[in-house]
């Protein structure tokens, strides 16, 4: 195994914890979950009662809602800081959602789920191999005819074209500083991370490999999916498609 390939595909396993893990709680404020909820929604076509796949699902920023909306939601992440704080949160709304530690390329679920999806720019995390096992056991949990939504901004007509090698980022009083390296012979990016608070500092590094949205369409063929639809925004009453030059891609799947 290639020196990018021991240090991407153990990545994630320390990533999440301490500061990148409380910026990710402050970044995202409450009406792009509330809207991203809304096109999950009216996307999957999921009538309520149905069974939903969350996957990463990080703490649970969209399983909650969607929960407390009557619908069966299974999560799953590798992170086990995002898994009790999921856990903790659905307690506290005195709702059931069946949160999962675990490896997403290894799902072992029935093939009973009405939709899945991968938010919060978490596809990527694995080379070739590892992204259509990954497709592939999704692809077992659904049942025919059922939706997987896609997003993503680390797709090559995403990134490329708005990837900087700098940038520095504010949310309240913590500051992260962004650093990316790009490898063209492997299509990686990896990225360090330096999160300041109150004269403290940490430091993060991912791997991300870069897929082309042709590519990524492959890979859902292959895996038994047909695409439906490729937008830029989970935006309803303006949706607008996918083009070179976009911020993320959300590309919508149906299972065969």
């Amino acid at each position: 195994m290639s020196a990018v390939n021991e240090v991407a595909n153990k990545w994630y396993e320390e990533f999440f914890q301490g500061m990148s893990l409380e910026l990710w709680r402050r970044a995202i404020p409450i009406e792009q979950t509330e809207q991203e909820v809304a096109f999950l929604l009216e996307t999957l076509s999921a009538p309520r009662g149905s069974k939903l796949l969350d996957v990463p699902c990080g703490n649970g920023r969209l399983s909650l809602p969607l929960s407390l909306m009557e619908y069966k939601v299974t999560a799953i992440d590798f992170s086990k800081t995002f898994i009790e704080q999921g856990k903790e949160s659905a307690r506290a709304h005195k709702t059931k959602i069946d949160y999962i530690q675990g490896d997403m390329r290894k799902l072992t679920l029935a093939q009973e789920f009405d939709g899945a999806f991968c938010m919060g720019n978490s596809f990527g995390y694995f080379d070739r191999s590892g992204t259509n096992e990954f497709l592939h056991a999704i692809g077992q949990c659904l049942k025919s005819k059922a939706r997987l939504v896609i997003d993503s901004a680390m797709i090559a007509e995403c990134f490329l074209v708005n990837g900087g090698e700098k940038e520095w980022l504010q949310v309240g009083d913590m500051y992260m500083l962004i650093e990316n390296q790009y490898n063209c012979k492997s299509s990686t990016v990896t990225t360090t991370y330096t999160y300041i608070q109150d004269n403290k500092k940490e430091v993060r590094t991912a791997t991300h490999w870069i897929y082309t949205a042709g590519e990524l369409c492959d890979m859902l063929a292959a895996a038994g999916f047909s695409v439906l639809e490729m937008l830029s925004s989970t935006d309803l009453e303006a949706p607008e498609p996918f083009t070179l030059g976009a911020e993320k891609l959300i590309l919508v799947a149906e299972r065969s």
